[in-house]
């Protein structure tokens, strides 16, 4: 059986998954850290929920 996430690891693994995606592609994040706060919440949400990092 898997043990479940917190949303505070789920948060943590979010973000540093976003942080390398941003590394290593031609991509940048955006310009609001209050918006890229939200989609990483959303995300890390739907990870401890669904499963998955679905996107919110």
């Amino acid at each position: 059986m898997q043990r479940k996430l917190t949303i505070d690891q789920a948060l943590q693994g979010t973000k540093t998954f976003s942080e390398k995606y941003v590394e290593r592609g031609p991509y940048e994040f955006f310009p609001e850290a209050e918006v890229v706060e939200l989609v990483q919440q959303g995300l890390a949400e739907n990870q401890v929920n669904h499963g998955y990092r679905y996107c919110p």
